[in-house]
């Protein structure tokens, strides 16, 4: 297994470039699966990852949810995020090598493969409920399920039949629920008037499930669909880096914008994984990089988002858009910066947040927030992984 994942990460240095605009190009129409089931491989350095099994052994096995039944207006059906949460027990050490957790890991998974669970019943009609529901499935059994089985498939044996049944079930789910919004703009009466709507944080948390089901059935279609979305969000910001679609709702302005950067992070990460450099894509100056210059603006003055929050486009109970809801306990908030400032440790944004260490009884809340998980990124983790498929502390880093 050692001499496997020594050789896996000599192939992967191997291939990893850092393409312009016109190798993203050949990326997104060439690109080919080059480590099949390999989502996010279980890294050599397990010190930041969760190893231990901490549930008892009469601990519920997570029952399948059969249907989804999310509301029609915010919001999504929360019964996932909670068999989410007592999901991640396995799978969070089972992406830290536990045998044991991925057992557990594949009996569950193939419980809710045999039960057809997560049945999608509203129309694909892009009402509310249509949104809802497949983000309910993408974000909160599709992706982590999927990464979950990747990580078991690196250290259990999983019989061919139930290996059949399980990717059978993954690729109804995902196709199911595909929300990935080609060819759909905003047109008027908002701020994101103009831009196509696969940029959105729901089409990107699609295109991350399609990617992923790419992996684990080798098909290289479905998993060069999400550098499409990819590229729309980085090409699509505005000029100071906010993402315009996500920065107009009200007090969660930012709370998006933090997801949208976690979803493009994980598409860049699992990109990475095959081979692949997208971090540094850029359109006319558009790029990563200016996507967290804006957050790091944000955290040094917070007005600079009123202009676009005020709009208030489905903000949730954030209703008051001068107070942003950003926590920071919160891996859907901060994950993105764990894979940013380990992979761009001398960057301007990086070097720019470490200045302030030098007198933090001058900075503000949100400044506090942010050099909080710049201080931790080689001490702790995160209790969910949500918008990060993955534990960011683990699989974001390198």
């Amino acid at each position: 297994m050692m001499f496997k994942k020594v050789t896996f990460f000599i192939l992967l240095s191997c291939m990893i470039t850092n393409p312009s605009k016109s190798d993203f190009k050949e990326i997104k129409k060439k690109a080919i699966i080059n480590n099949p089931e390999i989502i996010f491989p279980i890294p050599n350095n397990l010190n930041r990852c969760q190893t231990k099994l901490y549930v008892p052994p009469d601990f519920n096995r997570v029952e399948p949810i059969l249907d989804v039944q999310a509301p029609t207006g915010y919001g999504l059906d929360n019964r996932f995020d909670y068999a989410l949460n007592r999901f991640s027990n396995f799978s969070f050490p089972c992406g830290g090598g536990n045998p044991e957790a991925c057992e557990l890991v594949k009996e569950v998974i193939l419980n809710w493969a045999k039960s057809d669970a997560a049945k999608r019943t509203s129309p694909s009609n892009h009402e509310d409920r249509h949104w809802n529901d497949t983000l309910t499935v993408n974000l909160w059994v599709a992706s982590p399920m999927m990464a979950a089985y990747s990580f078991a498939k690196q250290i259990i044996k999983v019989p061919v039949e139930e290996d059949k049944i399980i990717k059978e079930w993954f690729e109804k789910i995902v196709k199911k629920n595909k929300h990935l919004m080609y060819g759909m703009t905003y047109k008027q009466d908002t701020q994101a008037m103009g831009v196509p709507k696969r940029a959105h944080n729901h089409a990107l948390s699609s295109a991350i499930a399609h990617m992923e089901l790419g992996i684990l059935l080798n098909d290289n279609t479905q998993f060069r669909k999400a550098f499409k979305n990819y590229e729309a969000a980085i090409k699509y910001q505005r000029g100071d880096g906010s993402l315009p679609i996500e920065t107009r709702r009200g007090g969660r302005a930012m709370f998006y914008q933090g997801r949208a950067m976690n979803a493009l992070a994980v598409i860049a990460i699992i990109a990475e994984n095959q081979g692949y450099d997208i971090w540094n894509y850029q359109y006319r100056g558009r790029n990563y990089h200016n996507l967290v210059k804006f957050f790091i603006d944000f955290t040094e003055n917070n007005e600079i988002v009123f202009k676009y929050a005020k709009e208030m486009r489905s903000p949730g109970p954030a209703t008051n858009y001068k107070v942003q809801d950003l926590r920071s306990n919160s891996g859907s908030n901060w994950g993105w910066i764990y894979a940013y400032a380990t992979r761009f440790p001398n960057h301007e944004n990086i070097k720019r947040l470490k200045s302030w260490f030098k007198d933090e009884s001058k900075l503000n809340n949100y400044q506090r927030k942010i050099l909080y998980q710049l201080k931790n990124i080689s001490k702790r983790g995160f209790g969910s992984a949500s918008w990060t498929v993955v534990e960011p502390f683990c699989h974001f880093t390198k």
